[in-house]
C-alpha cells in the first residue's frame, strides 16, 4: 500500500465524508431504521476524529509531532 500525501489523504478523506453524507441523507429520507443512521454517523465521526483532529496524537504523544 502506497503512503498518500497528508494533502491528498485529507482531499480522499473529504470525498468519502461527502459520500458517506449523501448516502446518509438518501437513507434520511427513506424508510430505513434509525440503526443504519446512527452507523454511518459514528463512521463519519471517527474519520474525523483520525483524519482531522489527529485523535491517535493525544492517545500516544510520544509517535511525534506535525507533519
Amino acid at each position: 500500500m502506497t503512503k498518500l500525501s497528508p494533502l491528498k489523504r485529507g482531499v480522499v478523506i473529504f470525498i468519502i465524508l461527502g459520500v458517506l453524507t449523501a448516502i446518509e441523507y438518501y437513507l434520511g429520507i427513506s424508510d430505513v431504521p434509525s440503526i443504519l443512521l446512527w452507523a454511518i454517523a459514528l463512521i463519519k465521526m471517527l474519520l474525523v476524529l483520525q483524519f482531522f483532529m489527529h485523535i491517535n496524537r493525544v492517545i500516544n504523544p510520544k509517535k511525534g509531532g506535525h507533519e
